[in-house]
C-alpha cells in the first residue's frame, strides 16, 4: 500500500525531520529545514536560510553527536536563551515573546544573539537533546487504545519510550474534538487542553469509541526526562516549540499542568529505550495489563542499529506474551522499521499499529496524519 498525497496539505515535517548531516553539509541541512517549515513556521525557516553559511553560527553545533546535529537543537537553544532575556532585539521577531511578532529580517538580531551568547549557547547545546513534547500527538494515539483493549479483554499498561514529560501518558486525562469532512463531529471530556483533530477518509464514529481506554499502568522512558513541575525544565519544553505557533504553546502550559497534578501515578525511568524495553515490558506486564509501547518522533533520533535492535527486541517480547506497538514516525527517517507496503522515502508522518496476540503478528497502517495531530488521512481501522 502506497499512502496518498493527493488531496492533503503539503508535507508538515516535524522538528525530528531536518535529515542528520556530516559535518561538512550541516549548512544544508539549514537549508533544507527552512525551505520545508518556511510555510508553518516563517521566522525560523528565514532563519536557518540566512544562517547556513555563517561558520560562526554552525560552529555552535560542533561536537554534537549524531543525530543532535540538526538545526533544531541550535533553534530550542536559541530560543531557551531567549526566553530568559526578552529584552534582547532578537525577541521582537519571536511570538512567544512579542505576540505581535516582527516584519524586519529576523537574521541579524539571530546572528547577533548567537555571537553575544555563545558560551552560554554551547553549555545549553551540550547539556541538553531536543524534545517530542507535542501533547497534539495524544489525538492520535488516542483511538488506537480502546481496539487494543477490546482485543485483549483486560486494561492496559502505557508505555512511552521517548517520552520527554510523560504528557502523553496522560492522554486519557485531556479533552477532544474529532470531526470529519462530513460535518460529523465527537467530542470527549476531560481536563487540560483540548485537542482538535480532523478525520479523513472516514466517518468520526469509525475512527474513535465513545468510551475511553482502560489505562491501569504508566511508565515513561527517556534518555533525559522532563520534571513537568521544575520551572527551568518546562521552559525548554516551550523553547523546543516553534515561535510562530504560539497555539502549542498554550497547550503545552496546560498538558503541563495535567502532568504535574497526575505525577504519582506515572513510573519515569531514565535511559536507553532499547537497554530498558525488556523491564518496563515486564513491570507493566505484572501489573496484569497488556503492554502498549508508543512511539511519537523519537525513533527518528535512535541511530540506524538502535532501531534494529528496538524492533527485534519489540518482536522477542511481543512472542513470549500479548504486546501492542503504537509508532508515529516518517518512513524515510525510520527505513529500519516494519512499514509493510507504505513507500519508505515518504516524509509524512504515518500512524501504525503493530499488535502481537498468542505469538502471530500483525501489522496495519491507520493512515497518515499532520505531526502534530492536527488531521489524520484513516487508511485502515
Amino acid at each position: 500500500m502506497i499512502l496518498p498525497c493527493g488531496p492533503l496539505d503539503p508535507p508538515l515535517p516535524d522538528y525530528g525531520s531536518a535529515m542528520t548531516e556530516g559535518t561538512d553539509h550541516i549548512g544544508a541541512s539549514f537549508i533544507r529545514f527552512g525551505e520545508e517549515i518556511a510555510r508553518t513556521a516563517p521566522t525560523y525557516g528565514t532563519i536557518c536560510r540566512g544562517v547556513a553559511d555563517n561558520p560562526e553560527v554552525l560552529s555552535l553545533l560542533d561536537g554534537v553527536p549524531e543525530p543532535q546535529r540538526r538545526p533544531v537543537l541550535l533553534l530550542a537553544a536559541v530560543h531557551f536563551r531567549l526566553l530568559g532575556h526578552p529584552d534582547e532585539p532578537l525577541a521582537r521577531h519571536y511570538r512567544t515573546i512579542n505576540p505581535q511578532g516582527s516584519i524586519d529580517d529576523p537574521v541579524p538580531d539571530f546572528t547577533d544573539f548567537c555571537s553575544s551568547h555563545a558560551d552560554a549557547l554551547r553549555i545549553i547545546i551540550s547539556s541538553r537533546t531536543t524534545q517530542t513534547n507535542d501533547v497534539g500527538r495524544a489525538a492520535l494515539i488516542l483511538p488506537t487504545l480502546r481496539p487494543i483493549n477490546d482485543r485483549t479483554g483486560g486494561p492496559l499498561g502505557l508505555i512511552d519510550i521517548g517520552t520527554s514529560a510523560g504528557l502523553n501518558l496522560h492522554l486519557d486525562r485531556y479533552a477532544y474534538r474529532y470531526h470529519d469532512t462530513s460535518g460529523g463531529e465527537r467530542r470527549l471530556s476531560g481536563t487540560g487542553p483540548e485537542l482538535d483533530c480532523l478525520v479523513r477518509g472516514a466517518a468520526v464514529e469509525q475512527l474513535i469509541d465513545a468510551t475511553p481506554p482502560q489505562i491501569v499502568h504508566r511508565i515513561g522512558v527517556d534518555p533525559h526526562p522532563i520534571d513537568p513541575s521544575d520551572p527551568d525544565e518546562a521552559r525548554w519544553l516551550l523553547a523546543c516549540l516553534w515561535p510562530d505557533q504560539t497555539e502549542r504553546v498554550g497547550r503545552l502550559r496546560e498538558a503541563l499542568a495535567v502532568a504535574t497534578a497526575n505525577r504519582n501515578e506515572v513510573e519515569i525511568h531514565t535511559g536507553s529505550g532499547v537497554e530498558l524495553l525488556s523491564d518496563v515490558v515486564g513491570r507493566s506486564r505484572a501489573r496484569g495489563c497488556c503492554p502498549v509501547v508508543i512511539n511519537t518522533w523519537s525513533l527518528t533520533y535512535f541511530t540506524p542499529s538502535e532501531r534494529v535492535a528496538y524492533v527485534e527486541e519489540l518482536d522477542r517480547l511481543g512472542t513470549r506474551d500479548d504486546l501492542a506497538w503504537v509508532y508515529l514516525e516518517a518512513p524515510n527517517e525510520t527505513p529500519e522499521l516494519p512499514w509493510g507496503e507504505v513507500d519508505g522515502n515518504i516524509s509524512l508522518s504515518v500512524l501504525r499499529r503493530v499488535d502481537w496476540k498468542g505469538g502471530r503478528r500483525t501489522e496495519r497502517t491507520i493512515g497518515i496524519a499532520h505531526p502534530h495531530g492536527r488531521w489524520i488521512e484513516v487508511t485502515e481501522l
